[in-house]
């Protein structure tokens, strides 16, 4: 099929990795993103941005390079991973009639903003949370299902580590991420250890000691990879605002062999096996027990880790998560109930 892909490209990203699981299918994926998006993160892309934000009508005209692209392109399939504005939505339809037209959100609930998703007329509609899948049925009668997360077998894997690697990477605790205060009050406690926190923001008003553990440098595919198998604790703080569903971050470090603690959820079991595949934990005190005692058992966090690593790379990676997802798109209702 031709796949016409909506979201923003760059190393590592949930639009590249989504790319590069359909491309492994067979099928064949173009790219596109909003005019401001493809300007990149510089000053004048960030100011180019907030002003789309701000006026609705220099947002949409922004987006139209989506009706623009899948008019040339004439898809089968266009995914949305983004929330174009309704508007673009209709005038995308009125360009591609035989197209069947998806949206996958990979944020939690926190992250509808202007709630775009919910009013745009879209065939079928993917959400990471299970908690939202049955709110938006229920509510608004919308045809929806819950993928979990996945993971890239291009570079979400075990890394051969060289004495470089682990002297860059090693560490007891790591983790890949913003850093927001969350997180921060879970780290506290572990002042005193190796961590090293993986990732190119930490905001300048937030004067949590954490902070002295952020490098402020991004990793992505391999490295991020190396990052998470070299380090002895994969540390996983979801937001708060994940109710039933589980992060990217948990399926990433997962595939790349990484020892994963993460706060629970729960429905966690429905995609790894806790105190098996995973460790989790409940408060702060929980933790760090946990944390102290994973240390010093090498054996076992190796074995939980193996666990994982082998449920990961059988059961969530892009490929197997998109095979499912285009049987939901293009079969009957009959197809799936969950």
């Amino acid at each position: 099929m031709r796949i016409l892909l909506s979201g923003e490209v760059f190393p590592d990203s949930f639009a590249e990795n989504v790319g590069c699981g359909f491309q492994e299918l067979g099928h064949d994926v173009t790219h596109t993103a909003d005019f401001f998006k493809q300007m990149g993160y510089g000053r004048m892309g960030r100011f180019a941005e907030m002003l789309a934000t701000l006026l609705p009508q220099v947002e949409q005209k922004a987006q139209l390079t989506l009706v623009r692209a899948a008019a040339d392109l004439q898809p089968d399939l266009v995914l949305c991973l983004n929330q174009p504005h309704p508007n673009v939505i209709r005038k995308l339809r009125q360009e591609v009639p035989r197209a069947r037209i998806a949206h996958w959100m990979s944020d939690a609930l926190t992250g509808f903003f202007r709630q775009y998703n919910l009013a745009s007329d879209y065939d079928v509609m993917f959400f990471k949370d299970q908690y939202i899948v049955d709110f938006v049925r229920e509510k608004l009668g919308k045809k929806c299902f819950f993928p979990p997360q996945a993971a890239n077998p291009k570079w979400h894997r075990r890394m051969p580590l060289s004495a470089a690697d682990r002297d860059l990477y090693g560490c007891d605790m790591t983790v890949a991420g913003n850093l927001y205060w969350y997180r921060a009050l879970l780290m506290e406690p572990f002042l005193d250890y190796d961590i090293k926190i993986w990732g190119d923001y930490s905001p300048d008003w937030m004067n949590s000691p954490v902070r002295k553990f952020y490098p402020r440098r991004y990793v992505a595919c391999e490295e991020k990879a190396k990052a998470y198998g070299a380090a002895k604790i994969v540390f996983n703080a979801m937001h708060y605002a994940e109710l039933l569903g589980c992060n990217l971050r948990l399926f990433e470090a997962a595939a790349c062999g990484g020892f994963v603690i993460v706060d629970h959820r729960p429905n966690i079991h429905e995609v790894f096996e806790p105190g098996k595949e995973i460790v989790t934990f409940q408060g702060r005190d929980e933790l760090k027990e946990k944390v102290d005692y994973y240390l010093a058992h090498e054996d076992e966090r190796r074995s939980i880790a193996d666990a994982c690593h082998e449920r990961a790379q059988r059961d969530h990676l892009y490929p197997t998560r998109l095979s499912q997802m285009l049987r939901y798109i293009f079969d009957d209702e009959s197809t799936a109930s969950s």
